[in-house]
């Protein structure tokens, strides 16, 4: 990857002395520094917001590699300026080739100027951090603590992490997913420990508040610096009578200390606080947004950008159950600001790397744990799974909760008093949660949203349907296969390899991809549209005639994600789900216009077999005047209203969430995914008079990815050829 971009590189210098007093990095100049170092991989910008020159400043951030950048066998190396800085690589996640794909990393950048900036360059090279790990020993060698103190109808219940930690050295229980002490982080650099209990009184432990401590003690002698991030729960799946509490708390780490009065703590929901005893890192880790995409982690977007005064106008945080930016009731209709492949908040944070848009993202994924989804099971420590209780669910009857192994019933104890969360979380309109927040940061706590996300994803579904722990999908609306896949492969592909839920997400995963190649793909010409079509959700409209091809297109994408994120059974299945959308652009007989319609027509009765060609779809879909007219003509647009130009395509074209920006995506994977057809249908898609600003809300602006005419060309050849 060694590059001789000199002439780039020199074009930056005024760029690169700039930054000590701006504190701005632009992506191109963490690319060109990453290109300069054999064996470069991708570069992060450390940048100070402590506002006082500093030595020795610890960074902890999370990277996703490309498959094949970190090859197994081999050392991260992080260097400033070509030389060498102490570094520490937590690996968590690997490719099926065993290269790395995520790890937690640590570096010490020697010195950082007040408000001032330093690129580390990530390459391979380096040798294993040296040293032995920073210990349980060298943190209660201090004084730290960090306490929890909850006043519920005037009594005290409180919990310290110092005091579960001497339990948990003493028990010897600290180890990697240990159920009293989990070792997240462990090198020379940096520790962390998670420890959690349920909340204490004076007589007696609460029976739904607990309290959780993510510790992380950096390398020091002694330490100085820890960060705590404090978690309160009322998560607890089998405790009888689960109900909203409302207390009053106060979280004390070292000389801070945060309180609140008359938080009401909505059953099966959590909140948390980040604090630090002693020195705070206070700096922020900048990434390469476009390595990011490149290594398909996330879709590929437009080139575009948020601008300053929207980011101005961001919220950076939330208070205990706020639901922050996030819909009240997800299951409204109309737009929602965290519909699409990611949020509005993390596509902003994406394209910019802002530290505004960072804080966020993070204050909307913290929100999301407003929701009741969060069932965490007393046994294990973790959430609740349909593998140790195949018939919990949170719809259907009773009856339907019964396991005939066990003779015992799996429905979630009822709550008799005080349940009045008013967020109402929705799978067809689902957000990503946590998923580029722990990425990004590698902090646990963003894991654990994603996870339990992902988890209620599957028990809100009727257990008769999801076919108990096979876990599948299929009985939901198309939208919300669409995002429920999403969460999954997500959650599957970025949970650590060693995790006890890792191989659990993956079944589920794999369950689903052979649930739909099987019903799609068998027989291929029973289903030639490339739609899907199987339960009354899917052809739902006009008498069970119709489809909503928007929310087709949001499960084209969805599948496309998962090729990208190299899922068996992904790249198959979107080569033939990608046929819909390309057929609704250049398809014989079809008229592009239309192809963004809110339903078509995709069959003549309930029970009749689907249409075999586009053309029967189209002159079903729209009035024989409509059929008969020139497809993107004057009098096809006049039809349409008078916001129309020629050629625009139906369903708010100017919107950055109309129906054709709904279609941008899945037209993208169909030429990610090499479809006859697909590169045509873009080129037609982009050539449309009217589209959408998306600049500041970018949920869909997702293009295709880099690629030579002649790959693409191959790819599509290939594709046509396979059986």
């Amino acid at each position: 990857m060694y590059k001789k971009s000199w002439g780039i590189l020199a074009a930056l210098v005024l760029a690169l002395a700039g930054c000590a007093a701006t504190a701005s990095v632009e992506p191109a100049r963490l690319t060109v520094q990453a290109d300069q170092v054999k064996g470069g991989i991708t570069a992060v910008a450390v940048i100070d917001e402590s506002g006082q020159d500093r030595t020795d400043v610890p960074v902890t951030f999370g990277q996703v590699f490309k498959a094949g950048d970190v090859p197994s066998g081999t050392q991260l190396r992080a260097t400033i300026d070509g030389n060498d800085i102490p570094i520490q690589v937590d690996r968590k996640a690997t490719n099926p080739d065993h290269s790395l794909r995520h790890a937690v990393v640590t570096a010490v950048v020697p010195k950082l100027s007040s408000s001032g900036t330093q690129v580390v360059v990530l390459s391979t090279g380096g040798d294993a951090a040296k040293g032995r790990p920073v210990t349980l020993d060298d943190l209660l060698a201090t004084d730290f603590d960090a306490t929890v103190s909850l006043d519920v109808d005037g009594e005290t219940f409180t919990a310290s992490a110092r005091s579960l930690l001497k339990q948990a050295q003493t028990d010897d229980s600290c180890r990697p997913w240990g159920a009293e002490c989990n070792v997240w982080l462990s090198g020379p650099r940096v520790s962390e420990w998670i420890v959690g209990a349920p909340l204490k009184s004076k007589d007696d432990s609460s029976p739904h508040l607990a309290a959780r401590f993510y510790v992380r003690a950096y390398a020091g002698k002694p330490i100085h610096s820890v960060r705590v991030n404090i978690v309160v729960e009322n998560d607890w799946t089998w405790v009888p009578h689960p109900h909203d509490i409302t207390y009053d708390a106060t979280l004390t780490v070292g000389d801070h200390v945060y309180k609140k009065k008359n938080i009401t703590h909505y059953r099966q929901t959590r909140w948390h606080r980040v604090m630090w005893w002693g020195d705070k890192a206070d700096v922020y880790a900048r990434l390469d947004g476009q390595y990011l995409q490149a290594s398909k982690a996330i879709s590929h977007y437009a080139d575009i950008h948020p601008t300053d005064a929207f980011l101005d106008s961001v919220r950076q945080s939330v208070e205990p159950m706020s639901n922050g930016d996030q819909t009240d009731h997800m299951n409204a209709t109309g737009a929602q600001a965290a519909i699409g492949p990611l949020p509005r908040w993390t596509t902003a944070y994406v394209l910019s790397m802002d530290p505004r848009a960072f804080r966020w993202m993070l204050a909307n994924d913290d929100a999301a744990g407003s929701y009741a989804v969060f069932y965490r099971d007393k046994k294990t420590g973790r959430p609740v799974t349909i593998t140790d209780y195949p018939y919990m669910t949170l719809l259907g009857r009773h009856a339907s909760t019964k396991n005939p192994e066990t003779g015992k019933y799996e429905a979630f104890p009822k709550c008799d008093r005080n349940c009045g969360d008013p967020y109402k979380a929705n799978v067809a309109h689902e957000p990503s949660v946590g998923y580029v927040s722990y990425m990004v940061t590698g902090d646990f706590y963003y894991l654990e949203q994603l996870q339990f996300w992902a988890d209620w994803n599957e028990f809100q579904i009727n257990p008769d349907y999801r076919s108990h722990s096979t876990g599948l999908l299929w009985s939901n609306q198309v939208r919300a296969q669409a995002w429920g896949l999403r969460t999954l492969g997500d959650v599957a592909w970025i949970t650590p390899d060693d995790a006890p839920l890792k191989s659990y997400f993956m079944q589920i995963l794999d369950n689903n991809l052979d649930w739909y190649n099987q019903r799609y793909l068998a027989d291929a010409g029973t289903e030639p549209l490339g739609a899907i079509t199987a339960r009354p959700y899917a052809v739902h409209y006009h008498n069970h005639t119709s489809l909503a091809p928007w929310q087709d297109d949001f499960f084209t994408w969805a599948v496309g994600h998962l090729a990208d994120l190299g899922f068996d059974g992904a790249a198959k299945l979107v080569r033939w789900k990608a046929q819909f959308p390309v057929g609704r652009m250049i398809g014989n007989g079809f008229c592009y216009v239309y192809g963004s319609s809110y339903v078509l027509a995709v069959r003549n009765g309930r029970h009749a077999p689907i249409f075999n060609s586009f053309e029967k779809v189209y002159h079903k879909s729209v009035p024989r005047k409509v059929a008969r007219m020139k497809c993107g003509g004057d009098a096809m647009a006049q039809r349409l209203g008078h916001h129309y130009k020629p050629g625009d395509m139906y369903g708010y074209p100017w919107s950055p969430t109309g129906y054709p920006a709904n279609m941008q995506p899945a037209l993208a994977a169909a030429v990610d995914a090499g479809v006859p057809g697909a590169a045509d249908a873009w080129k037609l898609f982009v050539s449309r008079p009217t589209r959408p600003d998306f600049t500041n809300y970018a949920n869909f602006a997702i293009v295709p990815r880099p690629d030579d005419d002649a790959a693409k060309n191959d790819k599509a050849v290939a594709a046509a050829k396979e059986p």
